[in-house]
């Protein structure tokens, strides 16, 4: 890990919910809510929402907490930001192809002095038929000067991929992440390694990153 940079890791299970849990809508109909569902936040358009364990974490160096919330929304992977007083601040939907997906990992990091970036980790899943494939991937929220109203996000690369075939065709590639200033323009771009693979994504302000 390199000096000059502050992560957060958190490592979340999720469990799956489905419009034919019985178990959850008895709890509903009795009043007994389970403690990872917020009961505000189901509607007419979310059928079913589940609320990981929520984080308390300063993204903007202000000295106040702010709560970031990963969330099930229709079977969908969410992650909701509130400041202090409870208002949401930024949420973004988090596709993923397979099953059981989730959140495993979020990671702050400087990328300047004015820019931060929060790496979301998905692990995107399972997916099962004539073949057995898993895989994760990144996404990147920036913010510049501690400023929310800057929030932009964009889909990182996989940074894991595991397949199996028929015939006993078997491969993993599990990446690595590193986040250092490549260039030496003051700004760190982030790094996807694996053996002679290198996937680059540089900064380029504004919400903006290029790929190469």
């Amino acid at each position: 890990m390199h000096h000059g940079f502050f992560f957060i890791l958190f490592f979340m299970i999720f469990g799956t919910a489905t419009a034919q849990d019985e178990r959850y809508y008895r709890q509903i109909l009795s009043g007994d809510l389970p403690a990872q569902i917020d009961p505000l936040k189901l509607s007419e358009r979310t059928q079913f929402n589940v609320s990981g364990p929520r984080y308390k974490f300063d993204l903007n160096g202000d000295g106040i907490e702010e709560t970031l919330i990963p969330q099930k929304r229709d079977g969908i992977d969410w992650l909701e930001i509130r400041n202090s007083s409870g208002t949401t601040v930024f949420e973004t939907k988090l596709l993923a192809w397979g099953v059981n997906s989730s959140i495993y990992k979020l990671k702050l990091v400087h990328l300047n002095k004015k820019a931060k970036a929060l790496l979301i980790f998905l692990d995107e899943g399972l997916i099962q038929g004539r073949r057995s494939e898993s895989t994760a991937r990144f996404f990147v929220l920036t913010f510049e000067n501690n400023d929310f109203s800057t929030f932009s996000m964009v889909e990182g690369p996989h940074i894991y991929h595991e397949k199996e075939q028929q015939r006993e065709q078997y491969w993993r590639r599990d990446y690595n992440v590193n986040i250092y200033d490549i260039d030496g323009d003051g700004t760190r771009e982030i790094a996807v390694q694996y053996n002679h693979i290198n996937r680059i994504m540089k900064y380029l302000g504004k919400g903006n990153w290029e790929r190469y």
